[in-house]
């Protein structure tokens, strides 16, 4: 076997003892050709199981969420509220590289440590590794406000709106995964393995770009923009399917809004003559609100006989950063992302059907996708622990 057939992590063994806040981390290691067994405990919920959900063949509902979370995972039912079930899973992570572990409530399991040095053991909770927070349940509301993401969403006359999708699953586990795969080469070096304490709190606020540091600079406070334009020429513009986000001035460049007012007088755009006079060079002008509201009805009239797609091509021609404000129905049929072939299909035995779900994030140049060659973890491939009394090891020989 070349290295080009090959996937990134075979052969790596992944114990995913996770709930909805670091399942997708396993996934994405799934994606890079890992083998990952998906371990769950009777009469404990995982958080999987959300909405949107569908009827299967058997008349159960069944969990979009948990199929794409889970897809290329094994899955093995296991009582680890039982002596005998925490003895199965120390002699499962005995032979496996990395062990994901997730809970909201902070709670991190016993692993005994001396069971295998060279495990990974990769702990997401909402802030940190044995810190349960004394005012009750944790869920993503609660982490976004404590990241300090959630008081810059939403707008400007509104109090904050929390992003939709429970954003802080899925930043959590994207750096649990890239953390893994760091700790994964630095035990190449040092031949042991490491703990991974991964706090959601954290990864949110990773995501607050320039406020910290505008603030410590500056002493202004962000504030909620939504749809609100900073400044002529950057913002949400309607068209004739849809809205397309701009930004083009000093936010983006003073090139920008010198193609930006010449297309519009190319293009003969009602008024866009206006944008000529000499005020309009001035960027604290573009920032008054009479300036943003001008420009909005010069550029919503020049796009409403135009498509986003055609307002995107020829900006773009121009070197002005624009882009249409895509729905799913969009994404689906996107030249750039069916190209690269991002949208890959899982068979679902349950629904009797195959799913389409977003592929990988990245491109590798050597070696190839993993999740497209996988099923979905479907409730029917679940096995009992029972399965290890024989000795024999759920994911295969190495």
């Amino acid at each position: 076997m070349t290295v080009r057939d090959r996937q990134a992590l075979e052969g790596i063994r992944v114990l995913d003892v996770t709930d909805d806040l670091g399942a997708y981390a396993a996934r994405l290691l799934s994606d890079l050709g890992a083998d990952v067994l998906r371990i769950e405990i009777p009469n404990r919920s995982t958080g999987c199981a959300l909405e949107p959900r569908v009827e299967s063949v058997d008349g159960s509902k069944v969990s979009l969420f948990d199929r794409f979370v889970n897809a290329g995972k094994q899955r093995m039912m296991l009582d680890l509220d039982t002596p005998d079930g925490m003895a199965l899973l120390d002699r499962l992570a005995a032979d496996a590289d990395v062990l994901i572990e997730s809970s909201w409530q902070g709670a991190a399991l016993s692993i005994d440590g001396e069971v295998n040095q060279n495990l990974i053991h990769v702990v997401v909770t909402p802030f940190g590794r044995g810190l349960n927070p004394a005012w009750g349940p944790v869920d993503d509301l609660i982490v976004l406000g404590a990241g300090g993401l959630l008081n810059l969403g939403g707008y400007h006359d509104a109090g904050p709106i929390a992003a939709y999708g429970g954003q802080s699953r899925y930043a959590a586990s994207i750096y649990a995964a890239a953390a893994t795969v760091i700790a994964l080469i630095q035990r190449e070096r040092s031949g042991r393995g490491n703990t991974i304490d991964v706090s959601a709190q954290e990864c949110i606020a990773q995501a607050l770009e320039d406020s910290v540091p505008t603030f410590a600079l500056t002493g202004v406070e962000q504030i909620r923009h939504g749809s609100l334009a900073r400044e002529a020429g950057s913002g949400i513009y309607s068209c004739s399917d849809g809205y397309v986000s701009m930004v083009a001035g000093r936010l983006g460049t003073a090139r920008a809004w010198a193609a930006l007012v010449e297309w519009l007088n190319q293009e003969a755009a009602e008024h866009a003559e206006e944008l000529l006079d000499s005020c309009w060079s001035d960027f604290p002008y573009r920032q008054t609100d009479d300036a943003i509201e001008s420009f909005r009805r010069i550029f919503e009239g020049f796009g409403a006989s135009r498509s986003k797609m055609d307002l995107y091509e020829e900006a773009q021609r121009r070197g002005i950063a624009l882009s249409p404000v895509s729905d799913i129905g969009d994404l689906i049929v996107n030249p750039q992302l069916l190209a690269r072939e991002f949208f890959v299909s899982v068979a679902d035995e349950d629904l009797e059907c195959d799913l389409t779900f977003p592929g990988s994030p990245y491109r590798l140049s050597l070696t190839p996708p993993a999740v497209g060659k996988r099923q979905a973890a479907a409730a029917g491939e679940r096995r009992s622990g029972g399965d290890l009394e024989s000795g024999s090891v759920p994911w295969g020989a190495r």
